[in-house]
């Protein structure tokens, strides 16, 4: 009964969705609520009973000689992230409680947080791929129920169907991984696998690099990397709490997470490839959030730029630096889009407005005021996701810089991509900061913000701060995440440059500053507007890659179908017209031979007959004479030709 603490991470969630969909919408949140703080328990308790590189295989498959098995593993790496998901998980049910109070489908919604739990505690716990594969799935297909809840409306089940589909693109990949791994080594337990050593193993070159192209592949599709990072912002139709969860700390973080897991699969060259999309979408991420208006999808570009990141330093060869980041982007990018919920929340409350957009922070300002606590809480996640000095995300963005600089396998472009983002996501965070809560006063009262929802953004808020992950929050090297994870295989510990700190800070106070004179003093209008004559467009419509799709495969396959359909009814109906044409006419030709010469030829064989048989049977009539005078034509006929023989 050892692992009596995993089952219970694992199931308990199952179990509270089960429930939580039978019961009254007074008790459904509770119950969530209940069995996630359960959850954080056993999680916490795990962390300080259950023995390091413990688990279990049970037999699942038997089929022929082969047989898979499934199990589940616990590692100091799945220790500290199912604290994360536990904590995220158990904020987020807190803060449903309120979000969600007036909409009729809590049973549905608290059950399906439950599901989705229950799929992301079983990638973080498996012990093998197979199984990681199917929670891997599972995860996909509550995300998809999650982004659709509201099904009623016209965007969410688009945007649902779109995230699932980008999601199928990159899980081909990961079924192409899974094949060749166990082509070679015959096990797709991720423990042996690493102990095998695939990199320096006897299979050929080509086939590593496809191993861990398809192995990123599930981790582009499901962390919103390059080129299929666009169905991130439109998940954003779901409930807020969900975009928390799903799309901040736990579902888009799972391809970081398989990525540091399957590290030392991964051949050199793949490592390149990593760096760069990663260093491409960190930059596109940030890019892009500048021009947008809701206040949800600048959140959501921001989590592609921050995710980037995390590939980034796998692709440099520091995983651990990317597993450090992962945490606390859980933490201050919940608290964030918590914050946007409490702001959403707000406005669903006090304004009725007809055709107003709750989300549009051109419709904000002044809620310093009358949103004191989210105000303190959103100032705390923002500077931590910053990057500034005594917040978690300084410490975690540090060692990624610091490893993107030794490592010399990238190209330079991804150095530079990686501090240019620095500047930027300082920059739009501030612009949405100074426009929703500075900026002109908007018409509006002060609102009780409830204990449920303030006892999660203090949390995460908290959170956020350096000294929760290292008591020197200025030395990333001190963090105590670092120390906990020096035994995993591939630690890969950066040089420290003192110029990195020194010049992140300074583009990240930049950015700062940038967007204050730009909002609050309405200083640089000129250089903006410059600025954004050229590029507004192109950050808004994120670089145009919806359209790029559009063109290349919407537009593109109605262009198919409209030609396969013209090639159906004007060549493949026409051609089969003619044969049932020919056939009819062959038919009746061959009808026609049949009565005609077949019948014909049989009636006159019959007449023939007929006719010799009617003459013949007059030779034989019983007359005597008739018999005499053929005999003596006979004896004459003899005669004749033997004298013409002579």
């Amino acid at each position: 009964m050892e692992n009596i603490l995993l089952y219970i991470i694992l199931f308990a969630p199952l179990v509270s969705a089960a429930l939580s969909y039978f019961l009254t919408k007074k008790w459904a949140g509770e119950t969530l609520v209940g069995f996630s703080l359960l959850v954080l328990l056993a999680a916490i308790m795990a962390w300080f009973k259950q023995p390091v590189s413990s688990g279990f295989d049970l037999d699942w498959i038997l089929a022929g000689n082969q047989n898979f098995s499934i199990g589940l593993y616990y590692d100091q790496l799945a220790g500290i992230m199912t604290i994360v998901v536990a904590i995220v998980a158990l904020l987020v049910a807190i803060f449903s409680m309120e979000y969600m109070k007036h909409d009729g489908g809590q049973p549905r919604y608290f059950a399906m947080l439950g599901l989705f739990a229950f799929s992301m505690y079983g990638i973080v716990l498996a012990s093998n791929l197979l199984l990681t594969f199917v929670f891997w799935e599972l995860v996909g297909f509550s995300s998809y129920l999650l982004i659709g809840f509201w099904f009623e409306k016209d965007a969410p089940p688009i945007s649902s169907f779109k995230a699932f589909l980008m999601n199928k693109v990159g899980d081909i990949g990961f079924l192409l991984g899974i094949f060749i791994l166990y082509a070679f080594f015959k096990t797709l337990n991720i423990q042996e696998l690493i102990g095998l050593d695939p990199v320096n193993a006897a299979i050929p070159n080509g086939l590593l690099i496809a191993l861990g192209i398809g192995l990123f592949l599930a981790a582009v599709g499901k962390s919103a990397q390059f080129p299929l990072q666009t169905w991130l912002p439109d998940a954003m139709t779901g409930p807020t709490p969900v975009s928390a969860l799903i799309h901040a700390a736990t579902m888009v973080a799972a391809g970081v997470y398989l990525m540091v897991r399957v590290f030392p699969m991964l051949a050199p060259e793949v490592l390149t490839v990593i760096g760069i999309v990663g260093g491409i979408t960190a930059f596109m991420g940030a890019f892009a959030a500048f021009a947008q208006n809701d206040i949800k999808k600048i959140l959501a570009f921001s989590t592609v730029s921050q995710l980037g990141y995390m590939i980034m330093a796998v692709g440099a060869g520091f995983p651990v630096a990317a597993f450090i980041h992962l945490t606390t982007h859980a933490f201050f990018k919940a608290g964030l889009f918590l914050c946007s919920g409490s702001i959403i929340h707000y406005y669903h409350e006090t304004n009725h407005t007809a055709g107003f957009d709750p989300q549009d922070i051109r419709n904000m300002g002044g809620l310093k005021k009358l949103l004191p606590f989210t105000f303190m809480a959103f100032t705390l996640c923002m500077l931590s996701l910053a990057g500034l000095p005594l917040f978690s995300g300084f410490l975690s963005k540090e060692m990624i810089l610091n490893g993107l600089v030794s490592a010399d396998h990238l190209p330079s472009f991804v150095l530079v991509f990686g501090f240019a983002s620095v500047f930027m996501t300082a920059a739009y965070m501030a612009r949405l900061y100074f426009k929703v809560f500075f900026n002109q006063q908007v018409a509006g009262e002060k609102y009780a913000e409830a204990v449920s929802v303030k006892v999660p953004l203090l949390t995460l808020s908290s959170l956020s701060i350096g000294f929760v992950f290292s008591m020197n929050p200025l030395s990333p090297d001190d963090s105590w995440l670092l120390s906990v994870l020096t035994s995993y295989k591939g630690i890969g510990i950066a040089d420290h440059f003192v110029w990195v700190p020194i010049l992140s800070i300074g583009l990240a106070l930049s950015g700062l500053i940038f967007s204050y004179l730009y909002i609050e003093r309405k200083m640089l209008s000129g250089l903006v507007s410059g600025v954004k004559s050229l590029t507004y467009n192109l950050s808004n419509r994120n670089f145009y890659l919806d359209d790029i799709y559009d063109v290349a495969f919407v537009s593109g396959s109605k262009t198919l179908a409209k030609a396969a359909y013209w090639w159906d009814q004007k060549v493949v109906d026409r051609v089969v017209n003619l044969m049932g044409k020919t056939q009819v006419v062959l038919a009746y030709l061959i009808g026609w031979f049949d009565r005609r010469i077949v019948d014909g030829g049989v009636r006159l064989v019959t007449w023939l007959v007929n006719f010799a048989g009617n003459r013949t049977r007059q030779v034989q009539g019983g007359n005597l004479q008739n018999y005499l005078a053929w005999a003596v034509f006979g004896v004459l006929l003899i005669f004749y030709f033997f004298e013409l023989m002579t």
